[in-house]
């Protein structure tokens, strides 16, 4: 009986043990909310210490015996999230979506936009899109694949991209790096030459079109880049990284973040250095960037210091030509005949007109100074008329300080300094116009390649006696090596230099009032100067220049005075000094469902203007601005949710246009800019698709839209004059749709589409025109804007990508995307044509680029601890002949038809095909 109930206790013992012992398997992916992109890594725990992490295809997979447990993921930058499970027989599989998250100290200072809680439009770039994608270009070039945007390289030169966001440059466009303004605060421009190598520690990168979440008072009308560095909250990392193209330049990287180190430091650095030519003929680059961030955590307080810069070189194409002088078949099917073609024509889309052969000393005097014979030992070098040479290093302090579950506090202290300038040719005998370019087809050491500056002509004609412009009499000291006279420069090299110094302190505080309500506010302040002058760079061989610029000399009683060396200040001089004081107050409300805020912002800023050479100051110019912005997000569901924002801004109008031309006066009408807005949003989020659906409505009131110059006929006598129009309005609306749709695990489709509606909508009378030199008034112009497209960027974007990942660790990407409706730039003066009828500028022709991005994550057995990533792109696959940038009726052309066509404009053309490789090296 005992061996008989002993042996049931044991079946069923082992029965029980067996059925207990049979688990799940429960697998998922792990995917960024708004990109589908895989996390790869991300932490995945369904008891304290017990868990996983998620493959390189963001997949994980766990197995667990039948009971209730809790799934929790979390990944650095991401918001947790976390799902309650039962487990029985069968197996189960799960999705994870994180959604972005900023750490507190970059939430509350860089005011990074929160999907389904904060109402604006945004789309979030990370670090691994920008890698695959950038192919060596500048980093506004990436954004061409969001909705609203269009970005060019322009000229081609190294830095020189510029980036418009729903019609409006990126003068109104705010760049936020870690929560500090970089925009220029004279001209509102943003040089992207001074960042180049940020992408080795950027953690990610935020576009917020319209208004923005940004609490500040930025230039933020088209919107806002945030850019968001690595720091102590990232996992630790050392890259290495090599990229190489087709026309040999090459970008050495260097990455590290230190995460949390004993003691709670952290160090994160950066450096880059980048060198060869862009794809555009005479635009070599020497570049250097570097970027070093120590953090200490210290009780309650994160206190980091930063500092970074990029000294650099580059070459530019910084004029438009004729299309002609490009490519005469594509002008010709624009419908530009031969007789209106340029001197010179098809010399390539990659032709840049500013640089030529030098041979220095090509001719000697003879012993006895009576003759100049040829050296022929003359080493002959390329001399480029626009070079740019910068640095602008940023510092930073910052501290910021949890004192409670309440409430925080973040302070920064920053510094910004400007050093550096751009050459160009000048001419010392007629101050106002640039040197004539002398274009030749062939010959010796006297000219230079086909269609470049002849720069031994002019050397020649510097290196022989000239007429002393102030006097008929030489009155100048002997020179025995040459005559009795010192050589004067007719044409020659300055360098325009632009220096600041610029600081500023931003305070903001954020405290929670209840779950549900959080309050914010804080103060903006800045001080800035502008330096600016113009310097002797290269005489070219004479002696000396001609300038009497400086009031302050008496040039009568000894004009020799007016004798200017190399290095010696001539031109201009002149210093702009800007004060800015702003507080800002922001209360918002989420209860997960239903998320909305009332943003205030206020500032007084003021402009002074010193002319140096004059020995006169401008009176200071104080005006008020504010900022009032509002907006509801509402979740329908767990995947739906819709959003509306509101906004009304009064900026006051920049320092660059509130000056007449050179002259201490304020321009007439210099009242605050008006902005109007509204947009609305739908978003859907699924582990499949995610899409986001978005309208706005923009209204943009007296604005400085530049200059007008020309001539007019006053009492008889033809006058150089000049105008500043300060006073247009602008309407823009549109719409934009962007979605991901994961086909399955190994294929990705992406798409957008981006209609815009961009015109100006203003009559001007009687605005009047200043003579030139003296700068009084002499006439007035009216003209029509009303109906006139807004030019300088596409009003139609549609675009797609198409990822296939075959197998673990490769993929395939390739991109294509359309611009039309792309309205050359032109002076909202010059809208008329011949006839007085109000027209549109002429239109680009519309083009489609396709991309093509490979690249392949692999490890090698015996160095298990590096991570290599091998990356090839192409750019402009089926090498698409197209135009990037035009100008209307330009009169630098010298064929100023006033048609309206294509005859009439001047354009950069885009690149051609062209390859690169890069390796990256992780550990």
């Amino acid at each position: 009986m005992s061996k008989i109930f002993f042996s049931f206790f044991v079946f069923f013992f082992f029965l029980h043990t067996t059925l207990w012992s049979q688990s799940a398997n429960v697998t998922g992916t792990v995917r960024d909310a708004n990109t589908l992109e895989s996390l790869i890594g991300a932490n995945v725990l369904y008891g304290e210490g017990k868990g996983t992490v998620t493959d390189f295809n963001g997949i994980f997979s766990l197995d667990l015996a039948p009971g209730t447990y809790t799934i929790e993921v979390s990944y650095v930058g991401y918001e947790p999230e976390s799902k309650t499970i039962s487990v029985e027989q069968s197996d189960i599989s799960l999705d994870f979506l994180l959604e972005p998250m900023a750490i507190s100290e970059v939430q509350v200072v860089a005011d990074v936009a929160r999907s389904r809680e904060t109402p604006v439009a945004f789309s979030t770039v990370l670090p691994k899109q920008i890698e695959e994608q950038r192919a060596g270009r500048d980093l506004p070039m990436v954004l061409n694949s969001t909705p609203g945007i269009y970005a060019t390289q322009q000229g081609g030169g190294e830095g020189d991209a510029r980036i418009t966001i729903r019609g409006f440059s990126q003068r109104n466009v705010g760049v936020l790096l870690d929560g500090i303004p970089v925009n220029d605060m004279e001209n509102g421009w943003v040089y992207w030459s001074n960042w180049f190598g940020l992408s080795q520690v950027t953690r990610s990168m935020q576009v917020q079109r319209g208004l923005s979440a940004s609490k500040l008072a930025l230039p933020s009308v088209g919107g806002t880049i945030n850019i968001i560095t690595k720091g102590i909250e990232n996992k630790r990392q050392l890259s290495l990284e090599e990229y190489i193209d087709i026309n040999g330049k090459s970008t050495t990287s260097l990455g590290f973040t230190s995460g949390m180190l004993d003691g709670g430091w952290g160090i994160t650095l950066a450096a880059s250095y980048k060198t060869g030519q862009s794809w555009v003929e005479g635009t070599d680059v020497e570049a250097f960037f570097g970027y070093l961030k120590i953090d200490k955590k210290w009780g309650d307080h994160i206190t980091s210091i930063t500092g970074y810069g990029a000294p650099q070189t580059h070459e530019q194409r910084s004029y438009k030509a004729a299309i002609a002088r490009f490519d005469t078949t594509f002008a010709k099917n624009q419908g530009v005949e031969a007789q209106h073609f340029p001197q010179l024509v098809d010399l390539g889309h990659d032709y840049n007109q500013h640089w030529g052969y030098l041979r220095r000393d090509a001719e000697q005097w003879n012993d006895d100074y009576s003759a100049r014979i040829v050296n022929p030992n003359a080493e002959r070098e390329v001399l480029h008329a626009r070079v740019n040479t910068y640095f602008k290093p940023m510092f930073s302090l910052r501290d910021f300080w949890t004192v409670n579950d309440k409430l925080s506090l973040s302070n920064i202290a920053y510094l910004s300094l400007g050093l550096g300038g751009g050459t160009r040719p000048y001419s010392s005998l007629n101050r106002n116009n640039f040197v004539t370019y002398s274009m030749v087809e062939n010959g010796d050491y006297h000219s230079s390649s086909y269609g470049q500056i002849n720069w031994q002509q002019i050397y020649d004609r510097n290196t022989k006696p000239q007429m002393d412009p102030f006097s008929p009499n030489p009155i100048y000291p002997i020179n025995p090596k040459y005559s009795d006279l010192l050589y004067v420069a007719e044409n020659y090299l300055v360098e325009s230099r632009n220096e600041h110094v610029w600081y500023g302190f931003l305070s903001t505080m954020n405290y929670k009032l209840s779950n549900f309500v959080t309050l914010a506010g804080g103060i903006d302040l800045r001080s800035y100067k502008g330096i600016h002058y113009r310097q002797v760079e290269d005489l070219l061989g004479a002696d000396y220049a001609i300038d009497d610029s400086d009031l302050r000399l008496d040039y009568e009683a000894d004009p020799t005075l007016a004798m200017k060396h190399e290095g010696d200040k001539i031109s201009y001089y002149d210093e702009g000094n800007i004060r800015w004081g702003g507080v800002f107050g922001l209360i918002e409300y989420n209860n997960k469902i239903v998320s909305t805020f009332l943003n205030l912002s206020g500032y007084y800023s003021g402009y002074m203007k010193e002319n140096i050479f004059a020995d006169a100051t401008s009176p200071w110019a104080w005006n008020p601005g504010f900022t009032a912005k509002t907006g509801l997000n509402y979740n329908f569901t767990e995947r739906m949710n819709a959003f509306v924002n509101f906004g009304y801004l009064s900026r006051v109008k920049i320092y660059s246009e509130y000056f007449q031309g050179y002259t201490l006066n304020f321009v007439r009408d210099t009242d605050n800019e008006l902005i109007k807005t509204v947009e609305g949003g739908y978003s859907f989020k699924s582990p499949i698709i995610s899409a986001n659906l978005n309208g706005y409505y923009t209204r943009w009131e007296s604005i400085p839209a530049g200059s007008i110059r020309g001539r007019a006929t006053v009492g008889g006598v033809e006058r150089d004059v000049y105008g500043q129009i300060a006073n247009l309005d602008t309407r823009h609306t549109g719409f934009e749709l962007d979605f991901v749709y994961q086909i399955s695990e190994k294929w990705k489709l992406q798409g957008l589409f981006s209609w815009g509606d961009w015109i100006y909508d203003s009559y001007i009378e009687d605005m009047p025109l200043f003579d030139d030199i003296t700068n009084e008034e002499v006439a007035s112009i009216s003209f029509d804007t009303r109906g006139i497209h807004v030019g300088n960027a596409a009003q139609t974007q549609v675009g797609g990508s198409l990822r296939f990942e075959p197998i673990q660790n490769l993929y395939f990407e390739s991109r294509t995307l359309h611009f039309s409706r792309h309205y050359a730039d032109f002076t909202p003066g010059a809208t008329s044509d011949i006839e007085g009828n109000t027209i549109d500028s002429w239109q680009i022709p519309p083009y489609t680029l396709t991309d093509f991005h490979a690249g392949y994550r692999f490890k090698f057995a015996a160095l298990d601890d590096l991570v290599f990533n091998l990356r090839f792109n192409v750019l402009n696959v089926f090498d698409v002949v197209y135009i990037t940038d035009a100008r209307n009726n330009d009169p630098f052309i010298h064929r100023p038809f006033n048609d309206f066509d294509a005859k009439s404009a001047s354009v950069f053309f885009g690149n051609d095909r062209y390859y690169s490789l890069s390796l990256k090296i992780t550990y």
